[in-house]
């Protein structure tokens, strides 16, 4: 997936503003076997070979069907020992559930296989985008290899009807699940295993998906409420894993039955307002022809503006669109609304597993490192009735969704910028590489669909005429993950040393926190954090209106002594930190009153909590050749008094001769343009704590 450019959303995102404030041919049997090893390495026990082969179908040959005769949508093997040329492109309408058209073009296989049949691969657009009309990039690579493919209109978008639910399992996942039910009805080139049998049926379609951003996040939908569980293979780039912590930062989400621990409060989230913006403005007018975004998202960003946080029920709409509301153990809330509740269709359950190549941009600030690392932690735990996991993996890039604003831009800053009195760095500059090292992540999600759709055969055919590494690459890196630590901004392509390979365990056990809510163990012990307001004016901290002016001229900064042997920070850094008043006495003493009545508001008391509502943005900084700059360009929302667990946002660097790490502190970022603190009488607050960095030892350079 590609940057998401902010000049070309630049316009609607001022007009969104206002909106924000207020699958067979042959009768012949063919047995084979199915999913090839060789490129991945996976290993094959002893009851996994006793297992019977494989066996493949084409639709009309399926015998699951065998007493139900069948009229197929261009049919490609009437004479199955002479199939049709395949390459059509069409397009298909179909009536959902709820009324609306759902529209989606299907590319057939460039050579139909009316013997094993062709396996199928769904593909699914961006916020604001729409479906694919001819196959382009990784589709025409799949398409021209044998396989088939669906570039579906979500709802709300291009040509399929409705308001954009921001994929609701009620709505948009019912859509998908009948684009399944037709394609089994009407290609006849469709390839089925016997290697998933669910229900009565003896036979499965053997089914791929890949997409980034909403074209991520629908695939996880798919397999998470699929009762046929048609889904063989996962490929989604820059995905969520809980929308709460995606548009709302801040808050508690995903851990059970939380409680503050003793002498803690319960953090409380804010709008991310830059994106929430540019979704507005996306949203609407990738839906112009249809009925927008619901009502009930206009209403939550409404609301939202005011309060400056969604309310309570309508986090508890996005996280039932979300893979957190399957994968966390946390209960579900209610999802209440000004103008009517919502009662979920679907009960918690935990998926079942599945292979996913997770994939997911460094500096992507919109769903970062941390939603595809607690993505992956989920999906790659579970375990089938024989005990038996999935393959899962982890590759990260460069790229994803980036607000690059920055001072350059604004007439009268570049030469302050250039002079060195701006931090240009601080704002978020344009993406770099879609690569992690010398592995294209395109390539890399080829190879793991054609590993897992095709026979062994099928697939070394296709590796041997494919000029890419990423065959190799993960079958030699099979149970580690891929970080990139390239810091080359806007370059397309990454140098050999620019990422490691770090062993999955490793990751999950020191370089991450184990659960939400956890520290991450590192090898680091914690650091001291105390930014005390004193006689050093850079180290004073700011908030609300003073924030705001300080912020084009400097953070405060801690600097932050790596032990020896450490010069690389890669994963998710966790802290307990605590934002108190610059001196005894000075905050209000009402503030849990005043908490009360705003969280009971219906709207909210213009997010107005005077004297208790301080925030401040923190993230971790490398100082480059004498100026500090935000390392990946990600900041963590800490809100309100006291202490609490922050899980900081994840970030990939490592430090070249001569430079140090520091933690970065600002009043204001321009990534909440709209929703930093509106408490001017908290100006200046301090803030103490600790740090717990995940920390690698020397990288060769």
């Amino acid at each position: 997936m590609t940057a998401v450019p902010f000049s070309r959303l630049f316009s609607a995102t001022l007009l969104a503003a206002a909106t924000l404030a207020l699958a067979g041919c042959g009768a012949e049997d063919q047995t084979t076997s199915f999913g090839s090893t060789s490129s991945t390495g996976n290993s094959t026990s002893p009851a996994e070979q006793a297992e019977p082969p494989v066996a493949l179908f084409a639709n009309a040959a399926n015998p699951d069907f065998s007493a139900s005769p069948r009229e197929f949508e261009a049919p490609a093997c009437e004479n199955a020992d002479q199939p049709r040329a395949g390459g059509g492109v069409y397009s298909v309408n179909l009536q959902s559930a709820s009324g609306q058209n759902i529209a989606f073009s299907v590319f057939e296989p460039a050579n139909i296989d009316c013997a094993n049949g062709n396996p199928l691969v769904l593909h699914g657009h961006g916020y604001g985008g729409s479906r694919s009309q001819s196959p382009s990039g990784i589709l025409k690579r799949l398409v021209d290899n044998g396989a088939g493919v669906i570039s579906i209109d979500q709802r709300g978008f291009g040509e399929s009807g409705g308001s954009v639910r921001v994929l609701d399992p009620d709505f948009e996942g019912q859509d998908l699940l009948q684009i399944l039910d037709w394609a089994e009805a009407n290609l006849d080139w469709l390839r089925y295993s016997n290697k998933k049998p669910v229900g009565g049926k003896k036979f499965n379609m053997v089914l791929g998906a890949t997409g980034g951003s909403y074209g991520g996040g629908y695939q996880l939908l798919i397999h998470n409420i699929d009762p046929k569980k048609r889904l063989d293979v996962l490929t989604p780039d820059i995905a969520w894993n809980d929308l709460r912590y995606s548009l709302n930062p801040g808050g508690a989400y995903g851990i059970e039955n939380f409680q503050p621990v003793e002498g803690a409060v319960k953090p409380i989230g804010t709008v991310k307002s830059g994106w929430a913006l540019l979704l507005v403005a996306g949203g609407e007018s990738g839906s112009s022809q249809n009925s927008g975004q619901d009502n009930l998202i206009r209403e939550t960003l409404l609301r939202g503006a005011s309060a400056n946080r969604f309310p309570e029920g309508a986090l508890e709409f996005f996280r039932y669109h979300s893979p957190s509301y399957w994968c966390d153990s946390e209960a579900a809330g209610a999802q209440t609304f000004l103008q009517s509740d919502v009662t979920p269709g679907l009960a918690q359950k935990t998926p079942d597993p599945v292979d996913i190549l997770f994939t997911q941009g460094f500096r992507d600030t919109l769903f970062n490192f941390n939603d595809a690392l607690h993505n992956f932690s989920c999906y790659r735990a579970l375990e089938d009735k024989k005990g038996k996991k999935a393959d899962v993996r982890l590759i990260t890039h460069q790229s994803g969704h980036i607000l690059p604003l920055s001072a350059s831009t604004v007439p009268g800053l570049a030469d302050l910028t250039e002079q060195g009195v701006l931090n240009e760095m601080e704002f978020q500059k344009p993406g770099g590489p879609f690569a992690c090292g010398e592995l294209g992540i395109a390539d890399a999600q080829f190879a793991f669909l054609v590993d897992k759709l095709f026979t062994p055969a099928e697939a070394e055919a296709i590796k041997a005429a494919d000029a890419s590494n990423a065959f190799g690459l993960l079958a030699a890196n099979k149970g580690k993950v891929c970080l990139s630590l390239n810091d080359d901004v806007g370059q397309g392509t990454a140098s050999e040393n620019a990422a490691v390979w770090v062993n999955e365990n490793t990751l999950l056990n020191s370089l991450a926190p184990k659960a939400k809510g956890q520290a991450t163990q590192s090898a680091v012990g914690p650091i001291a954090i105390d930014f005390t307001p004193g006689a050093e004016p850079t180290a004073v901290l700011t908030s609300a209106a003073t924030g705001i002016l300080r912020y084009p001229f400097a953070p405060a900064v801690m600097p932050i002594e790596l032990p020896a042997g450490v010069n690389t920070i890669a994963g998710i850094p966790t802290a307990t930190l605590e934002i108190a008043p610059p001196a005894d006495m000075l905050m209000n003493p009402v503030c849990s009153e005043i908490y009360a009545v705003t969280t009971m508001s219906p709207v909210g008391l213009v997010g107005l909590e005077p004297g208790c509502d301080p925030m401040l943005f923190v993230g971790l900084g490398v100082n480059r050749n004498g100026a500090w700059r935000l390392i990946d360009d990600q900041v963590t929302l800490i809100r309100g008094f006291g202490k609490r667990h922050v899980e900081l946002t994840g970030v990939a660097e490592k430090l070249g001769q001569g430079e140090s790490l520091g933690l970065l502190v600002y009043g204001y970022h321009p990534q909440y343009p709209v929703t930093s603190s509106r408490d001017l009488l908290t100006p200046i607050v301090a803030l103490r704590g600790t740090l717990n960095l995940p920390a690698l030892q020397n990288l060769m350079p």
